[in-house]
């Protein structure tokens, strides 16, 4: 049996102290106490039963990332930073900093950059990608444009050479250099920005479209006009197209719980969860964490035993959003 962790003891803590503060009931009042105490008692055992489920979903994500290789490491790590591990993570690919594996490289220095425990040493590692991105004969710079604008991190000092270099890209590759222009755009930009990434989504290519509903999926606060044509297009995405997981996890990502359309949604990117591809499983799950509910556990658990890392990453990563 793994030994308690900090969280799981400070639980079993307060569970002892709010019942050794629990007052005495008279006689007549015996009755309604009883069933007083029994409800406070399910509550907290309630609470230590998930934070062991959470201790061990934390020691499943740490274990993936320790086994496995490239971005699947990548995918575990980024889940423990989501669940509050960065210090973990950051020890552990310290040693993987100065590696020069292409293009794992750039997911390292993104994952640093997420676990950086001052700003500084997050602005280190996205300069680094940075660099990357602006260099013109470099073998990364596509998956730089990604990393960038997961990060959140657009430098509009840049705007004139991603455009430039956007220009020249294919559908296929044009999605992570339009993200990355709209998050370094202006509010006077914006709309346009917006619309120029949108409009990969009438894409013949599915690479293309995919690429797009993540990063409108990933968007804080999306047009109208975006939310309306990303939407349409999860409704006419064919079955077996590789966008069709990414484009209804990011309708559902931007849908209202109170919204008639949600529980449909859900219910389309809930089948991932069974029948998807390791990636999709991945984005399916994590996006149900984020916006499911405790009933979407056992579908989620069931991941767990996946014999795939993504997969089980995606079952551990959205069972610690639902355990919050």
């Amino acid at each position: 049996m793994r030994p308690l962790t900090t969280l799981s003891v400070c639980v079993i803590q307060a569970c002892l102290a709010m019942q050794a503060f629990i007052p005495r009931a008279s006689a007549d009042d015996v009755p309604n106490e009883n069933k007083r105490l029994r409800e406070q008692n399910l509550e907290l055992r309630n609470k230590l039963d998930n934070a062991l489920r959470r201790r061990d979903l934390i020691a499943a994500l740490d274990h993936e990332m320790r086994s496995n290789t490239s971005f699947k490491r990548i995918h575990a790590a980024e889940a423990l930073i989501a669940h509050g591990q960065a210090e973990t993570v950051a020890r552990f690919f310290a040693s993987e900093i100065e590696t020069t594996e292409s293009p794992y490289r750039i997911g390292v220095w993104r994952v640093m950059a997420r676990a950086a425990a001052t700003e500084a040493d997050r602005l280190r590692f996205v300069e680094r990608i940075r660099q990357a991105l602006l260099d013109l004969n470099g073998p990364d710079r596509l998956h730089a444009a990604e990393s960038l604008a997961k990060l959140g991190k657009a430098n509009p000092a840049d705007r004139a050479a991603i455009a430039k270099w956007e220009a020249t890209l294919d559908d296929t590759n044009a999605a992570f250099p339009r993200w990355l222009l709209l998050l370094g755009g202006s509010a006077e930009t914006r709309a346009t920005d917006e619309a120029h990434l949108a409009k990969l989504l009438e894409s013949k290519d599915p690479i293309a479209r995919l690429r797009t509903g993540f990063a409108i999926g990933s968007l804080t606060d999306p047009s109208a006009a975006s939310l309306a044509q990303l939407r349409r297009q999860s409704q006419v995405e064919p079955a077996d197209s590789p966008a069709r997981a990414y484009l209804i996890a990011a309708v559902l990502l931007h849908t209202p719980k109170d919204s008639p359309a949600f529980a449909e949604v859900k219910k389309q990117l809930s089948a991932y969860l069974e029948t998807g591809k390791p990636n999709e499983q991945l984005q399916a799950a994590s996006v149900i964490g984020l916006r499911g509910t405790a009933d979407d556990l056992p579908a989620l658990s069931r991941l767990l035993n996946n014999p795939e890392a993504d997969a089980r990453i995606g079952g551990a990563t959205g069972s610690l959003y639902l355990l919050r």
